[in-house]
């Protein structure tokens, strides 16, 4: 099966729904991830049947065709050909038939000809290649990845000769790193000429490896939060002035390349999450699945949804989500959603917001606390 897809596809609010598909294995865990994932590849096939029948179970409630579809983990690229076209045909209860963008998540160890060849095969439209870091030192040690600076130029290269529009996501606020470093990856990664960066700070997690050899004394403690905001404000200057925007917090893309699947999670457009520990959103309701592929696995052989939690949002919760999401999208949020507030004007007069067109949109200065702003905002 491949999935049906629009090379021009018309933005606006009659846009479809998102299809987030989850697929949680990876080889191994890496140091510094908290999210759910297994190792236990011999799963799979059960996996896929799971899939199947919960794409069944959620079929009636989802009619319309949805208009993108993201295949994240884990470790998606794991999948081979026979893989990856097991998990689409599990999707065949749900219309696909209008999907624009199609998203799958690769690790560099895991592009080859034959896995290339196979995805754009299968319909995928854009690649998210989980770069991390273009530097060595951080690699192998701090980062624990599985692949070297040479595999991702070299699976950079390969990818670009193909109709992918291309994603690197890295990594910043590593132990030690320094504005220098930061930059040096940020030129790095602009020079091989992406559509789409995806930029994130390093958080450590309690309980993972890293916030254990943290503990240990065997790595550095990570950066302050004043010396993080320093690389976050690097990078917005870096990368506008190499042509990309910052559309989103975390992510900048070239003109009209953004993530279109990514953007309706900050615009509250519904969504359906399939596979373990897969989060969904209709509006009114948002649900989460359990994290765990056996109890999934279980729960849905008796024809059970696999809940782990599922709740209907009041309007005080609506209206914070509203504001907080939209604080953190460049293209901000109606001015007439904040008229109530008594805060508006003070933080647009401390340079955290600006009033333009009708919208409130955050500086990058304004990014860098968009959450606390939209608490304070909604109080």
């Amino acid at each position: 099966m491949t999935v049906g897809r629009n090379d021009k596809p018309s933005p606006g609010p009659a846009e479809g729904p998102g299809l987030y598909v989850h697929v949680p294995f990876c080889v191994r865990r890496c140091p510094y991830c908290d999210f759910y994932s297994v190792s236990a590849l011999d799963l799979l096939p059960r996996y896929a049947a799971g899939l199947a029948a919960e794409a069944r179970l959620a079929a009636p409630a989802w009619p319309a065709s949805f208009e993108t579809l993201y295949i994240g983990g884990g470790s998606p690229s794991l999948l081979n050909r026979e893989g990856l076209a097991g998990l689409l045909a599990a999707l065949a209860p749900l219309d696909l038939s209008q999907v624009r963008e199609v998203t799958l998540e690769a690790n560099p160890e895991d592009v080859s000809p034959d896995q290339a060849d196979g995805w754009v095969e299968a319909g995928v439209t854009r690649l998210s290649l989980g770069v991390q870091s273009l530097d060595e030192r951080w690699l192998g040690g701090v980062l624990g990845r599985s692949h070297s600076q040479a595999q991702t130029l070299a699976a950079v290269a390969l990818l670009k000769d193909r109709p992918f529009s291309l994603s690197l996501d890295l990594i910043y606020g590593l132990p030690a790193q320094t504005p220098a470093d930061w930059g040096r990856d940020l030129t790095r990664a602009t020079e091989l000429e992406p559509d789409h960066l995806s930029t994130y700070s390093l958080t450590v997690e309690p309980g993972t490896a890293l916030a254990r050899s943290i503990a240990a004394g065997l790595l550095p403690s990570p950066l302050s939060p004043d010396q993080a905001a320093e690389l976050f404000l690097l990078s917005g200057r870096l990368l506008t002035a190499a042509g990309f925007q910052r559309y989103e917090v975390s992510n900048f893309a070239r003109p009209g390349l953004e993530s279109r699947h990514n953007l309706k999670y900050w615009r509250r457009a519904p969504y359906l999450g399939l596979g373990p520990a897969a989060h969904s959103f209709d509006g009114p309701r948002r649900w989460a699945n359990v994290p765990s592929v056996r109890r999934w696995i279980s729960a849905l052989a008796v024809g059970a949804r696999p809940l782990a939690f599922e709740e209907i949002l009041d309007e005080k919760a609506v209206r914070l989500e509203q504001v907080m999401l939209g604080l953190r999208l460049a293209e901000g949020l109606p001015e007439d959603r904040l008229a109530a507030s008594a805060r508006l004007d003070e933080f647009i007069a401390s340079g955290h917001l600006r009033s333009e067109d009708g919208c409130i949109r955050p500086t990058e200065k304004g990014l860098l606390v968009a959450d606390r702003l939209a608490v304070e905002l909604t109080d």
